[in-house]
């Protein structure tokens, strides 16, 4: 595994989504569904869209990443099999650290029937041809959509969000980029938002993509109690990002 490094974001960044969708060799994509019908046998996950880096590109001025169409089985074929040669899926994605009106750090643990149970992170996720604008992503709606979507808070909650770090390295050497996104809910309020949510996934027979939220006060002595204690799974920017967010 590459170290993970943050990197601050000081230039623009461009994602731009090609036309043509990506073409794997025959004997690649027939090892992909393979592996797809076998890890998918109970239907449990949809094989949608993935936006696939096919070329980065780094000026004075800015960051400009290529992108090209693929799909989830492509995805998960090369994190679960750890497949990072040529032909991997290597995804870009935004994230947000959320932090309360009363200064709480918030992210969430993945629910059993994710992809990644027990994990620890922050909202946010892929991309979808929703946060297009023309042929270019705009990862902020990306990242305040998925907050949407997992803590069950509006746009009107959000006082500020805004780019921090660009990640490169870690688990897969995905490339994440973090936002900072305060509220103006305290943490108590966020709870309750949030709790709302889980019962109207609850009366649908559904589970939302947090099964719980974690909550650190925004100070060192929180954050690095946190950090020495903890002993779950965590996506592979959270510690890093909460040691350059004290």
């Amino acid at each position: 595994m590459k170290p993970v490094l943050l990197q601050v974001v000081s230039k623009s960044l461009k994602l731009i989504l090609d036309n043509h969708p990506l073409q794997l060799p025959k004997s690649f994509q027939s090892e992909v569904e393979t592996f797809w019908s076998r890890f998918n046998y109970e239907n449990r996950f949809t094989n949608g869209e993935v936006f696939h880096i096919d070329e980065m590109k780094e000026t004075d001025q800015e960051f400009v990443f290529d992108l090209k169409s693929s799909n989830y089985a492509h995805y998960l074929y090369s994190v679960k099999t750890k497949n990072m040669g040529d032909h991997a899926c290597r995804v870009i994605y935004g994230a947000g650290l959320v932090e309360t009106s009363d200064s709480y750090f918030v992210f969430g643990e993945m629910n059993d029937q994710t992809a990644y149970p027990g994990r620890l992170q922050c909202v946010g996720g892929g991309l979808s041809r929703t946060d297009l604008h023309g042929n270019q992503f705009q990862l902020q709606d990306s990242v305040l959509r998925e907050m949407t979507e997992e803590l069950g808070i509006h746009l009107d909650c959000v006082s500020s969000c805004s780019v921090r770090f660009l990640k490169t390295g870690g688990d897969y050497d995905f490339l994440a980029v973090l936002f900072h996104v305060q509220l103006n809910l305290t943490n108590s309020q966020l709870e309750d938002e949030y709790n709302k949510l889980s019962e109207v996934f609850l009366a649908i027979g559904e589970k939302s993509e947090f099964v719980r939220l974690v909550s650190i006060k925004n100070e060192p002595s929180s954050i690095n109690d946190f950090i020495d204690n903890n002993h779950r799974d965590t996506v592979d920017y959270l510690i890093p990002l909460l040691n350059r967010m004290k």
